[in-house]
């Protein structure tokens, strides 16, 4: 749980503030929600996780991992400000990770159309605004290097270890 950096009390310092998101496609049982985790780390050691079941069924595995992107940026955002108004400087843009291609093509592009038209605005806020800004930029990682993977669910030994190392700090699995 330490950073991978010190800050030297200088001024001009920036802050890195990184998110990864995550969400199991219509898996609650009862309902078919989606489970969506997250996690946001500044400057490596982690300041947010969460999981929980969205609000609303997603229609498509791309939309459940929008959802949990926008869940993830806001929390990313959230941190940013708080930064900002200690009079401290953030790097931007600010890098959210998501697994899903489709999620990622969304957070980095204007056009939607055909199969995402059912997507709400809301959803759409991380290309429209935020990139266009400069506040966030959404990259592409594998789902096996998903630590998020953690918060969405039940995990083999290994990869289970593999994440939780990175929340904790030394190896869970002894």
């Amino acid at each position: 749980m330490k950073p991978n950096r010190t800050w030297n009390s200088k001024k001009g310092f920036l802050f890195q503030i990184r998110g990864k998101s995550d969400s199991d496609y219509a898996t609650y049982p009862v309902t078919r929600k989606s489970v969506i985790g997250y996690r946001v780390f500044l400057d490596g050691a982690p300041s947010t996780v969460k999981s929980l079941i969205q609000r609303i069924i997603a229609l498509s595995v791309t939309e459940a991992e929008t959802i949990s992107g926008v869940a993830c940026v806001q929390e990313m955002i959230y941190a940013m400000k708080i930064l900002l108004s200690l009079g401290l400087l953030v790097e931007l843009p600010m890098i959210l990770e998501i697994d899903n291609k489709g999620a990622v093509d969304m957070g980095n592009n204007w056009s939607v159309g055909g199969r995402t038209k059912h997507m709400d605005i809301r959803y759409l806020w991380l290309s429209r605004e935020l990139k266009d800004q400069g506040l966030i930029r959404a990259i592409w990682t594998s789902g096996e290097s998903n630590d998020a993977d953690l918060f969405t669910k039940n995990l083999p030994e290994t990869a289970f270890n593999k994440h939780a190392v990175k929340f904790v700090g030394e190896d869970v699995g002894d």
